[in-house]
This record gives structure tokens, C-alpha cells and sequence, in this order.
């Protein structure tokens, strides 16, 4: 990391030595910013809750949800048989589990488990997670040596007191010896159902944490991201830079500290795309310059 500082550091001087005299700018001084992460390593054991909300308006997206889980459960096969998946409401007054289902479940079990789960009236998502990971099923279901895979799937903002970052933060204590991932499937400003209220505010804010975005519950089929909405059954080959408006000239991109040249940087997304996939386990860190103002 270092090393990495110090090259992007002394690619600034250059770039502002090379500056004309006569260039008049307000925005001369630059400071230096290294972002980074490590590639999960190839999966061994997995644990998926599903955080369903159960309300009367979602009770047409079980289908969709027991597809799109049972697509991932397909990926999930191509890296360990070592996973199970279970589910609970969003209500943590009246909280409900089905589970688990693993490698020896049926498509038909799959497909079943959304339905099996009660109707319920609040939509506390992060509420009901912490409380089902505290409870006795919650710590029979999940296995400490175990990556973990959130999803958080609801037509309405999460309307628990607990805030995205605090929840982030928990997540982080709390699976802090192993990998762990966050999708969340909501309503979006721009959804195409075009309602304009009830948007999932709190779970955007929480996968932003995570530099993703949410998949939109109002997708004709948004079952098939599920397959593709996480490191941990993808391999990453892209990184969300930590600062808008990075110096293009001052980017460096370095995988287990070998400098790489193919990448792209996408405006739209604040995004370096690696043009390359790193192996499991690999270290990719991105340093560049930003204006100071």
C-alpha cells in the first residue's frame, strides 16, 4: 500500500511540474487516494439468509424470489455443495424461520420456501436480521466459520430505528472473520412500476455502503441478477473508487502489486473496470490524485 501511495504520489509532482507557468488554476494542490480490495477466496462454506417482507402488497413476488433462488442456488453448486439457505419475515415482533435448505433440498423445497412463511404487518428488515442472527435458531442456522450472503427484499423503505450505517457497521463486527455480502431488492426512484412512494431509501443507502447498487423489485425478471449480485458467487472485476472526479492522468492499478494497463474508467458509475478478472484471494488496489478545493 505503500509502495502504491508513493508512485501515485510522485506521478502528482510530475503531473504538476509539467504544468505551464502561465496556466492559471484554483485548483493546483492535489492529495493522494488509494483504494483497495481483496478478492474473496474460493468459496468453502456459505450461509444465505433471505429477509423477506411478507406483507399483503408482496405476496406476488414469491415467485419471483423462489426463482431467483433457486438460480443462485445453481451458481452456488459450481463452487461448494457446502451452503444452505434459510428464511425469516421482516417482522421481528412475530418472527418467522423456514429452514434450512442445502444441497440435498429439492428444486420443489426451493421453490416452496417463500410461500411458507407467514403474513406479516411490519417491515423492520435490519431489525428482523439482528434479531434472528441473536435468537437460538438464528445461531443454530448460522455457521461461524461460514461467508455470509444477506438479502433484504421489500417493496417499502426498511422501517426499522436502526440506520444503514449502524447496520453496516453490526454486519461488519459481526462477520468480521469471514466474508460477507449484502444484496438488497427494492423499490428505486426511477422503478419502473413508477410509483413514487415507498421507496427503499435505507436499503439503497446500505448497499452503496457496500459500493453496489440495488436490483429493482419492479423488474419484469429480476430473478437472474440474483446469480450475478454478489462477490461472493462472482468474482469481482471492477471497484467503486471511494472519491468522484479522480486526476485519469494520476491512476495506477495494481493487482498483488504488478501494475495492469487495461482498464476503463466508466463516469456514469465512478467506476474502474479492471478489463481482467482477478484470481481468488488477490489484492487490487487503484491510487490516484484529486483536486483539493
Amino acid at each position: 500500500m505503500k509502495l502504491l501511495q508513493m508512485c501515485v504520489f510522485f506521478l502528482a509532482l510530475f503531473i504538476t511540474a509539467c504544468t505551464p507557468d502561465y496556466q492559471v488554476s484554483d485548483r493546483t494542490e492535489v492529495r493522494v487516494v488509494v483504494d483497495s480490495f481483496v478478492q474473496a477466496d474460493q468459496l468453502e462454506e456459505l450461509d444465505v439468509l433471505v429477509v423477506l417482507d411478507t406483507s399483503g402488497s408482496m405476496s406476488d413476488n414469491y415467485d419471483d424470489v423462489a426463482d431467483g433462488m433457486d438460480i443462485l442456488r445453481v451458481d452456488i453448486e459450481s463452487l461448494t455443495l457446502d451452503y444452505k439457505f434459510g428464511y425469516i419475515t421482516m417482522d421481528p415482533e412475530r418472527l418467522s424461520y423456514v429452514g434450512p435448505y442445502d444441497s440435498s433440498s429439492s428444486t420443489i423445497d426451493m421453490l416452496m420456501a417463500p410461500s411458507l412463511l407467514p403474513m406479516t404487518m411490519l417491515e423492520e428488515g435490519f431489525g428482523a436480521t439482528y434479531t434472528f442472527l441473536e435468537s437460538e435458531e438464528g445461531l443454530e442456522f448460522r455457521r461461524p466459520e461460514a461467508d455470509f450472503l444477506l438479502f433484504l427484499i421489500s417493496d417499502e423503505n426498511e422501517q426499522s430505528a436502526i440506520s444503514a450505517d449502524l447496520f453496516y457497521d453490526w454486519l461488519h463486527d459481526e462477520f468480521q472473520d469471514v466474508n460477507h455480502d449484502v444484496v438488497a431488492i427494492t423499490q428505486l426512484e426511477d422503478s419502473q412500476c413508477g410509483y413514487t412512494y415507498d421507496i427503499g431509501y435505507k436499503y439503497e443507502e446500505l448497499v452503496n455502503l457496500y459500493g453496489k447498487a440495488p436490483i429493482d423489485i419492479c423488474e419484469e425478471d429480476w430473478s437472474v441478477w440474483l446469480s450475478n449480485s454478489s462477490y461472493l458467487t462472482q468474482l469481482k472485476d471492477f471497484i467503486v473508487l471511494s472519491e468522484t472526479d479522480p486526476i485519469l492522468e494520476s491512476v495506477v492499478v495494481y493487482i498483488n502489486q504488478e501494475a495492469i494497463y487495461g482498464w476503463e474508467y466508466i463516469e456514469e458509475t465512478n467506476t474502474i473496470r479492471l478489463g481482467i478478472t482477478p484470481d481468488y484471494g488477490s489484492i487490487v488496489e487503484v491510487g490516484y490524485n484529486v483536486y483539493i478545493d
